[in-house]
């Protein structure tokens, strides 16, 4: 792994409080493999079986259950230093129900999913606290889709619109939020249509409920 790779992918929740030498340490054992991924590429196909764990170190890419009819909906948008696969490499089958395509090139740094549940001789006690910031992951990713549920249990366009801005507001510990989407993307993340969005965005704005520059956009409520 090359040295910017390996310094990108140090930084992200899996290797929180390893030090350094130890992670360096940690990676001979978990030897990890990088792919790079062009724009519109399928990173994982729903059905594939699993046997990796993946981290984004560059790019953006999103998860999309796809329907029969071809339609798709946006289960999560994928960012640098973003984890997938790590609660699907624990299943009996280990298939995927989700397509990953990168939005953007994408590099992906892959980790064998026996290298990650093996304790090695060598790294025992720091693979231990790799495996506890695992489990904090698929816990973090549980609730994030709790806060989905609860988002899209909302009847109302406005109502949708406010639960998203105030779960993303009390993550960031802000009530001004950078949205990680476009409006587009958004509008498929929170199951509306795209215009009704905007519409609904604009006069929230024009109300005093928020204002917005570009993707920011601060709470007034």
């Amino acid at each position: 792994m090359e040295a910017g790779h390996r310094a990108i992918l140090l930084k992200s929740n899996l290797f929180q409080d390893i030090d350094s030498n130890d992670c360096i340490a940690l990676l001979n054992c978990l030897s990890p493999k990088v792919k790079k991924y062009v724009k519109n590429e399928i990173i994982l196909l729903s059905g594939d079986s699993v046997n990796h764990i993946g981290v984004i170190l560059t790019g953006n890419a999103s998860a999309n259950i796809e329907h029969i009819d071809g339609s798709q909906t946006l289960i999560s948008n994928l960012t640098p230093l973003s984890v997938f696969g790590e609660i699907l490499v624990s299943t009996r089958t280990h298939k995927s129900p989700v397509t990953v395509y990168a939005v953007s090139d994408v590099t992906v740094v892959y980790i064998e999913y026996h290298k990650v549940y093996s304790m090695c001789e060598t790294a025992c006690s720091i693979h231990r606290i790799f495996l506890q910031n695992m489990l904090k992951a698929i816990g973090d990713k549980y609730f994030n889709l709790f806060d989905r549920i609860a988002i899209l249990r909302e009847k109302r366009l406005r109502a949708r619109i406010l639960a998203y801005l105030h779960s993303f507001s009390n993550r960031e510990g802000s009530f001004t939020i950078t949205l990680p989407y476009s409006k587009t993307v958004l509008a498929d993340y929170l199951l509306v249509n795209r215009s009704a969005l905007s519409k609904e965005l604009h006069k929230m704005a024009n109300e005093g409920i928020l204002a917005i520059n570009g993707r920011e956009i601060e709470l007034k409520v």
